[in-house]
């Protein structure tokens, strides 16, 4: 791995720098106007006749962090790639990532130097330059970031710099989330910015990032910038069991039973150490050998373990459309992505369950909600109905942490909870003999997992 100092000062490096800065000054001059372009890691913010003066000392830092995080990336992603040096220095530090540039090449104020016309010519320097590294997307920077995260050209997304608008971060790392490898960095520009900070603080309480532990690396934070590590691997490893302590937590189930299934071993741990509430959404089908004994033989469970339970009256029955006609599977077994055939909203019940559960959230004030996850656990309907609806209510009651059920989802990773098995299995008598969940279900007595769900709030 070469040094900073090796990459900043090879022959290679310098002899792109020029040609590029040569190429914009060109296409600036070309159309009358003065050698000006946007600050970026090279040059200070409308430095005139860039090109002919030398790297800015301020940016250093920043430099050094683009080109530590370049030497462990494969794909870079750059929002308002500007005038291309970002990109330059990271494909030179590392000639095995290749990069994409997002950028609205519009110049939006009088005040700005002309990105429209110095982006393009940058851009097509690019392009020629590193035909098979490098693409570039003239969009904003949202729709950019989703175009990219629809078709990733070069793999997962291990690396990003965001560095044009500064009100939206939290939105466009939501864009690019679907893209992201396991672990990644995102380095935040303009870290000055009062929303840009706000914005990062926001991503850290969500458990969408997290500090980079500076071992072996130059410093990840300056005034004009700061690098955090994002992804899925990052959100699930930012909930511990010892995390329950003193705080308040909601689970919000479909059905009675779930609570035992799904958390039963949980709830018997923390019942003691934290302020534990649970959710009941649907009342008992009718015609069934426990409908008349379901929802007292919840609260019995609840009591035994030392939780409350609220059980509301909600049905996905008649008068209401079914479910399968709104959501499918690609397979039975609970693990293929579900699609929606219509739009859940549509769904007569939808609305007031989605006011149901914002008003529970903002009542209860959870610190950690838990619900059932993407896939439904095993594929059910319902279940994947209230996933949905809570993880709308959630962004909208501002909720940070949402785990949903670990079965199913088996290649995610999330929080393991190991259990006295024998205290579980004797949970099961409250809603004996009339259904017995350890003769259904093979995983009734696994260990039980939990799975963070990225939230961005809204």
């Amino acid at each position: 791995m070469q040094s900073y100092d090796d990459v900043i000062t090879s022959k290679g490096f310098l002899s792109d720098l020029k040609a590029l800065n040569k190429t914009i000054a060109q296409s600036l001059t070309k159309a009358g106007l003065p050698v000006i372009i946007n600050g970026n890691v090279c040059y200070s913010d409308k430095d005139e006749d860039f090109n002919k003066g030398t790297l800015s000392s301020l940016m250093e830092p920043k430099r050094k962090a683009l080109v530590a995080m370049a030497q462990r990336s494969r794909c870079f992603v750059e929002v308002g790639i500007a005038g291309g040096h970002a990109v330059l220095l990271a494909l030179h530090a590392n000639p095995d990532l290749k990069a994409i540039g997002i950028d609205l090449a519009v110049q939006a104020k009088p005040s700005w130097p002309r990105v429209d016309i110095f982006v393009p010519a940058a851009t097509e320097w690019l392009l020629k330059r590193f035909p098979d590294r490098f693409s570039f997307v003239k969009q904003d920077a949202i729709d950019g970031l989703r175009e990219v995260a629809s078709a990733p050209a070069f793999g997962p997304v291990d690396m990003i710099h965001l560095d044009g608008g500064k009100l939206n971060r939290m939105d466009e790392l939501a864009a690019i989330w679907p893209a992201l490898a396991e672990r990644g960095y995102l380095m935040q520009g303009d870290y000055k910015n009062g929303n840009v900070r706000a914005s990062t603080r926001a991503m850290i309480q969500c458990g969408l990032a997290r500090e980079v532990p500076e071992e072996d690396l130059p410093p990840m934070r300056h005034r004009t910038f700061k690098v955090v590590e994002i992804g899925p691997s990052v959100l699930a490893q930012s909930v511990r069991l010892q995390d329950f302590r003193g705080k308040r937590v909601l689970l919000c189930t479909a059905h009675q039973d779930d609570e035992l299934l799904f958390a039963g071993g949980l709830l018997s741990k923390i019942a003691r150490k934290a302020q534990v509430h649970v959710t009941c959404f649907f009342r008992p089908m009718k015609g069934r050998a426990d409908s008349d004994t379901r929802i007292a033989a919840m609260q019995r469970l609840c009591a035994e373990v030392g939780v409350s339970c609220t059980q509301y009256p909600f049905a996905v029955e008649a008068p209401y459309r079914r479910l399968r006609r709104y959501i499918a599977q690609d397979d039975t077994d609970g693990a293929a992505p579900v699609s929606l055939l219509r739009p859940l909203e549509s769904h007569g019940l939808y609305p007031t369950l989605l006011e149901t559960a914002i008003s529970t959230l903002r009542l209860y004030e959870p610190d950690i909600v838990i619900t059932h996850n993407p896939v439904g656990e095993y594929g059910h309907l319902e279940h994947i109905f209230l996933h949905r609806t809570m993880m709308e209510a959630a962004r909208r009651a501002n909720i940070t942490t949402l785990l949903t059920f670990g079965a199913g989802q088996e290649h995610r990773a999330g929080l393991s909870v190991t259990y006295d098995t024998r205290r579980k299995k004797r949970l099961f008598k409250h809603y004996r003999p009339q259904w017995d969940g350890l003769k259904m279900y093979d995983f009734a007595l696994d260990p039980e997992r939990f799975v963070r769900e990225p939230l961005f709030p809204t």
